[in-house]
């Protein structure tokens, strides 16, 4: 991801909708579990703002490979570890829940099969993971761009990837299905006619973003009962097979 990409990341991820209502729909998803785990792994941290989320649900050690994106998150008093999500530094059965938001679509991944094994390896026995990314290839833009995109996924590719290495599906969905139709015109058609248009991420209105924060968050609550047929991104939450 560009330095500029990390930047604004860090100075919009605790207002900006899109940052807001993920954390909506990883709530949603971890309130079904919260009993069931305290070490936590963040895989991917980023600029931590979602990491510094996940210390209400429990202990959190971040794990982030770009050495801007580790100097900001340290910044919220996280405890991030410089690694790869391919080789995870840490022993077998350390954590209860290793989470993966919004990381395996990156080109520095280079097999995603890969991480979930590192992911079976370090979680415990009956260990889960929670992982959101980026859903459908059509969507790709100038945006994929700048954040170094190499791939999108549908919700049963990922199944198979999880399924293979070791996991059981819970429950998985598309999210954003409530701001779909701008993210369509945005990308599919808006940055296809006019090449220079405004960047995906960027500070709105606030009238506008409070606005969509309410409907996402609605979202997030209905995501309890119903599982969405489309959507910009993808949640599944897997657990580890039981060892026979």
């Amino acid at each position: 991801m560009k330095k500029i990409e990390y930047e604004k990341m860090f100075f919009l991820e605790d207002s900006h909708f899109w940052f807001v209502g993920k954390r909506f729909f990883i709530k949603t998803y971890l309130e079904l579990i919260k009993n069931n785990f305290h070490d936590i792994l963040d895989i991917g941290s980023g600029t931590g703002g979602t990491t510094k989320f996940l210390e209400e649900y429990g202990k959190v050690t971040g794990i982030e490979k770009n050495n801007y994106a580790i100097s900001l998150a340290k910044k919220r008093g996280l405890k991030i570890i410089k690694g790869e999500s391919e080789k995870l530094p840490f022993e077998k059965n350390s954590f209860d829940l290793a989470t993966i938001f919004d990381a395996l679509y990156h080109k520095d991944v280079k097999s995603v099969d890969q991480v979930i094994k590192e992911v079976s390896r370090v979680l415990r026995q009956g260990g889960y993971t929670l992982i959101t990314d980026s859903a459908f290839n059509f969507l790709k833009s100038s945006h994929s761009i700048d954040v170094y995109e190499q791939r999108r996924f549908t919700v049963n590719e990922f199944k198979n990837i999880l399924v293979r290495n070791n996991f059981r599906v819970i429950i998985s969905s598309y999210i954003y299905i409530s701001i779909f139709p701008l993210i369509f015109l945005k990308r599919v058609i808006i940055n296809k006619i006019f090449k220079k248009s405004k960047p995906d991420v960027f500070k709105a209105p606030k009238i506008i973003n409070s606005f969509l924060i309410c409907l996402i968050k609605l979202e997030s609550v209905l995501l309890r009962y119903f599982k969405y047929p489309i959507g910009s991104s993808l949640i599944i939450l897997a657990k580890k097979n039981e060892e026979k």
